[in-house]
């Protein structure tokens, strides 16, 4: 049984093999009539315009091709049908013949009886192409003859590109144009659809690649596409145009299919994450190598390396396909396997194709090839629409996230603005303690170390009235403190000699009584008029000045300067020659309560306060910055 079966299966690959047909010697037209056909013979020519003599040779199977009876010729031929037709019972031929072709390699002209029924575009180089385009003629009943008819075809082409004709029958108008429109279909109208599917999936890929660089796979995809596109465009053309010669397209063609070939082994690698920069690197060397050999070579051998570099790369691709499988059987992933799947698919298409290609029955079944790009436009659908879901998954999961994350931390926010109005609270509250603090010391603190002197200076009792007058002006300080929150309310004097009125008469006497020689230098007029809170400020620190110079100074002289240096510029200045400290040594260990408040309170107002001191004169140096009146803003802008 295994020996038969062995036979039977070497039998089969012979049929396969050898299923050229013979050519038949009659064709039925219709129930009546039929056309037999006496001779089919092919002889070389040198020119389309002459008819050779000698040289015919018979063709016994077709389609014909040179490179099996005349190996390495490469010019024209001519090929005689000679026939003639009959109708039963001398029956009249009621309707014409046509004569179907299936193609002619590579352009050629057909002549009836001596004339010219059609002919190529260009019988020279560059060649027309009519390798992959069916035709049939109708034959017009007038110019037969019943017994004695003569169709000559003229071919030019190469035996390395399989140059000759394919298989001829000849029928009716209406049986002819039926299977013309199917041989159409499935040599051009199939192709043409592919090209279209291709582009399409080329530009979506292209497309997706420029706006996601990492998704190298799809811009492999795209490349391949382009090099597809131009390999079978060759189908479609009936043109050498852009190229230069037909056999200059012959090999830019094999130069595509490698290339298209190389990219898409690259685009299942890198679908599979398979990134091998040296193996690519040695690809593109062996391709290189290759197409430059496909286009250096003499037309003799071109046969053999163009089948060469066919059958490297189909092992190439089927190498590369095994190692999908194997991927994919490891991983379990679902988009490996569909891929492994689309691919099985397009290689048994591919093979199929192949062996109609090689086994000269090509041009009578359809090709499956062209179905390639409808599975491969299913599988980039699919497969967008998974990776769309995966990416609305992890949306929606982000969003659920983020939501999660706003509402934690919008509860960590509102307890951090909690937090931070607690501290503000805080804070103001330790702020206007401090300011309290100061204005106490400033204030209240200056009047009653005054009081305090005044009394242990006086010799005999303090009257009543004198000690009810000190209280009285204790209080007035005190008052003047709380009331310290509407000062911007207050007035302003009129002249610096009144704003400093008071306290030059509260200090005057008691410097009077400790022999301490007091001169104020104060300016007559506003240059500029400070602010109620200015004001309030720089009496504080003319007060912490003046205490300080009573309790700790022992000066016999103390000199008040309060001037302008420039119209928005006011300086107040308390100058005396008492025994003086260490400004620097009081810094570096903190400043005195009342010295830390005359810097606060300048600070405050954006001036600056500037303390100098050596044994026998200490300067306390008070600048602030005013604005000016309005009608000297009036006058300037006048």
């Amino acid at each position: 049984m295994q020996k038969w079966a062995f036979v039977w299966l070497i039998v089969c690959c012979l049929i396969g093999t050898y299923s050229n047909a013979f050519v038949a010697n009659v064709y039925e037209i219709n129930d009546q009539c039929q056309v037999k056909l006496d001779e089919l013979s092919k002889a070389k020519t040198a020119s389309n315009l002459e008819l050779p003599q000698m040289g015919w040779e018979p063709v016994k199977t077709l389609p014909d091709r040179w490179g099996l009876t005349w190996p390495n010729y490469s010019g024209g031929a001519w090929y005689r049908l000679k026939w003639g037709w009959q109708c039963n019972d001398n029956a009249r031929l009621a309707e014409p013949i046509a004569l179907s072709l299936n193609y002619i390699n590579s352009a050629g002209a057909v002549f009836l009886n001596g004339d010219l029924l059609w002919r190529d575009q260009h019988l020279t180089e560059p060649l027309s192409k009519s390798w992959n385009m069916p035709r049939y003629w109708v034959l017009p009943i007038s110019g037969l003859k019943q017994d004695n008819n003569e169709i000559l075809i003229y071919v030019y082409g190469y035996a390395a590109q399989s140059a000759g004709i394919g298989k001829l029958k000849f029928s009716d108008v209406k049986t002819a144009d039926i299977h013309n429109q199917q041989r159409l279909w499935n040599s051009r109208t199939l192709f043409q659809i592919n090209i279209i599917l291709s582009g399409c999936l080329g530009i979506i890929c292209l497309s997706i690649w420029l706006f996601r660089r990492s998704e190298s796979s799809f811009g492999w995809f795209a490349l391949s596409t382009f090099f597809w596109i131009l390999f079978i465009a060759n189908t479609l053309s009936t043109e050498t145009y852009p190229f230069s010669s037909s056999l200059v397209a012959a090999r830019a063609n094999i130069s595509f299919f490698a290339l298209y070939i190389l990219s898409l082994c690259t685009y299942i690698l890198r679908f599979i994450h398979v990134k091998k920069p040296k193996t690519e690197c040695v690809m593109l060397i062996i391709a290189f190598v290759l197409i430059l050999s496909l286009w250096m070579v003499p037309l003799n051998l071109m046969p053999k390396l163009s089948s060469s570099v066919f059958l490297f790369y189909c092992v190439t691709l089927l190498v590369v396909y095994v190692y999908l499988c194997i991927v994919s059987f490891k991983t379990k992933r679902l988009d490996f396997i569909f891929l492994a799947v689309c691919m099985s698919i397009i290689l048994i298409f591919s093979v199929f194709d192949i062996y109609l290609l090689f086994t000269n029955t090509g041009h009578e079944v359809a090709p499956l090839s062209p179905y390639s790009s409808p599975i491969i436009m299913l599988f980039i659908v699919i497969l967008l629409a998974s990776r769309l879901n995966k990416n609305f998954q992890k949306i929606e999961k982000f969003n659920e996230e983020l939501s999660t994350k706003v509402q934690q931390v919008s509860l960590d926010l509102s307890s951090s603005l909690n937090d931070k109005h607690r501290l503000a609270l805080t804070n103001a509250r330790l702020q206007e303690r401090i300011k309290l603090a100061h204005d106490l010391h400033d204030g209240l603190g200056s009047s009653i170390v005054r009081s305090m002197i005044l009394v242990d200076q006086c010799a005999t009792n303090i009257p009543n009235q004198q000690f009810l007058s000190m209280l009285k002006l204790l209080r007035d300080d005190l008052r003047q403190i709380i009331d310290s929150g509407s000062e911007t309310d207050n007035k302003i004097p009129e002249t610096p000699i009144i704003w400093l009125a008071p306290i030059r008469h509260r200090f005057s006497q008691l410097m009077d009584e400790m022999d301490i020689q007091a001169t104020w230098n104060l300016a007559k007029q506003w240059e500029a008029e400070p602010t109620a809170l200015q004001c309030l400020n720089l009496s504080r620190v003319l007060e912490e000045s003046l205490t300080n110079i009573i309790k700790h100074s022992q000066a016999t002289q103390v000199r008040v300067t309060l001037g302008f240096i420039d119209q928005h510029k006011l300086e107040l200045q308390i100058e005396d020659n008492g025994l003086g400290f260490n400004v620097a040594c009081m810094t570096q260990n903190g400043m005195s309560i009342g010295m830390r408040s005359m810097k606060t309170r300048v600070e405050r107002m954006g001036g600056q306060l500037q303390i100098t001191s050596i044994k026998g004169e200490t300067i306390v140096q008070a600048i602030i910055y005013l604005k000016l009146k309005k009608h000297d803003d009036i006058n300037r802008q006048n």
